[in-house]
């Protein structure tokens, strides 16, 4: 029973996950009518400093509280650097430059 138990709460939590990340995507969609493909990979590369901060031995709410700084930080430096000056662009060029960003997040990772 304890098993089950670990089971449902694990569960439980990767659903949270995974639906946050899901309204993420719906409310950014709601605001701009454009599907930003390079979200996840800001989650994922916010994880990774996250873990990386950890691994480096701090405390877990320290290290979150800098995790949510600077995930907050990356993507008001992304709004105003990369995704406002084109927001007036076709349909076409606004997604090529979101799977720039994807690219460029994921390389960015594999640098930590």
């Amino acid at each position: 029973m304890d098993a089950f138990i670990h089971q449902v709460l694990s569960g439980l939590a990767t659903g949270g996950i995974y639906a946050s990340l899901a309204l993420a995507l719906v409310m950014i969609y709601q605001v701009t009518r454009l599907v930003n493909f390079a979200q996840g990979e800001m989650a994922m590369f916010s994880t990774y400093i996250a873990w990386s901060l950890i691994n480096a031995g701090m405390g877990y709410w320290p290290a979150f509280l800098l995790t949510v700084l600077f995930a907050l930080a990356l993507g008001v430096v992304i709004e105003r650097v990369v995704i406002r000056p084109v927001e007036n662009a076709p349909v076409l060029a606004i997604v090529v430059i979101f799977i720039a960003l994807l690219v460029i997040l994921n390389s960015a990772t594999g640098w930590i």
